[in-house]
């Protein structure tokens, strides 16, 4: 019987090219995926950001991007990446017109993530911060956008979205939710703001059966000895509560600060700062009475993420002072793990808190 004369019968050649673009779609799938998953991390995160901010007027953008001192209208165009990354993060396949918006968005992104590097080492030259990690990570979140940028660029106007490649993609999200408080451990929390300030308030930790100091809770307070000694403060506010030790955290750490040469007068103690929430609690209302608009607080680097979002919550703007260890603590890992559900939980109370208005 004669072949039709239209079928086709794929020739060894044929079938090679077919194998070789099918591989060389492979690698361009995963690298779409990574970009997917990045717009979708950060346009989730933004768009809840920027939700809330319509009820409180307060923002947790700072985190990944710093708008502050940019025009209010660069503010209202994060409601419109938001949108436009999480589209491209589920539908990736997007008419021109979309493509283009969502290549502007990310180029401008990337942009305002740049200004923030400069002022990131603009302050550093000047003295303002001391970054343990030479790079900020607003270096990062630009090298993010670019690519973002170009592969929605690159990735046409057809691109139909696979299963695999939303799968990775929604992967490559989760894993950000894991990477992203590490990654503010990591460049916040070793950055060290000291400055002249009002007060510094110093977080307890526990305190040995025997009444002596952790390495912990010495790093700390030796830490805010020095500020004061410094002249940076005139004041530090001891909070801790008290122990499965039975010791009051909170005088332990005065009795130490004076052995380093702190005046008792310069000490004032709260007693019932059992955990951040409630030091922070019971250190707004010292502030308010005295007067003290300039804040430091001293704690370990990884917690210091926490304490800020902490205070913010509760409506006051402080500078974080990373604790100078003396010893390196076994057990940081595992404390630094800690933190990676301890931000979430912080960062959606926060907001939560204010949206109810309690």
């Amino acid at each position: 019987m004669r072949r039709p004369r239209d079928s086709h019968v794929p020739m060894p050649s044929d079938t090679a090219a077919a194998v070789s673009a099918r591989s060389h779609d492979v690698p361009v799938a995963g690298l779409r995926a990574l970009a997917r998953g990045v717009a979708l991390f950060f346009g989730a995160f933004s768009l809840t950001n920027a939700a809330v901010a319509l009820r409180t007027g307060r923002t947790e953008d700072l985190w990944w991007v710093d708008l502050g001192a940019l025009p209010g209208w660069v503010t209202g165009l994060l409601w419109l990446s938001a949108a436009l990354l999480v589209a491209y993060a589920v539908r990736p396949g997007m008419h021109p017109w979309r493509r283009i918006a969502t290549v502007i968005v990310s180029a401008v992104l990337a942009v305002v993530a740049l200004v923030n590097v400069a002022g990131f080492y603009s302050a550093w030259q000047a003295g303002r911060i001391v970054p343990a990690v030479p790079v900020p990570f607003s270096a990062v979140v630009a090298v993010g956008f670019a690519f973002v940028g170009a592969a929605v660029w690159l990735g046409g106007e057809s691109v139909q979205p696979r299963r695999a490649e939303a799968l990775l993609a929604l992967t490559v999200a989760v894993l950000l939710v894991v990477l992203f408080p590490l990654a503010q451990v990591r460049f916040f929390g070793t950055t060290d703001y000291r400055r002249e300030a009002d007060v510094a308030v110093v977080f307890g930790a526990r305190v040995f059966a025997s009444g002596q100091l952790t390495t912990s809770l010495e790093d700390r307070v030796r830490t805010a000895a020095g500020l004061y000694a410094d002249g940076l403060v005139d004041t530090l506010i001891m909070s801790g509560g008290v122990g499965e030790s039975g010791h009051d955290e909170a005088e332990v750490m005065r009795d130490r600060a004076i052995e380093l040469g702190v005046p008792e007068r310069a000490i004032v103690l709260d007693h019932q700062g059992l955990d951040t929430d409630r030091t922070v609690a019971n250190t707004v209302p010292l502030f308010e009475a005295d007067g003290s608009t300039r804040v430091l607080v001293v704690s370990q680097f990884y917690h210091l993420p926490r304490i800020k979002m902490a205070y913010r919550a509760a409506g006051q703007q402080v500078c974080t002072v990373p604790a100078e260890e003396s010893t390196p603590i076994a057990k940081t890992p595992v404390l630094v793990a800690r933190e990676i559900p301890a931000f979430w939980l912080y960062w959606a109370r926060s907001w939560a808190r204010d949206v109810v208005g309690g």
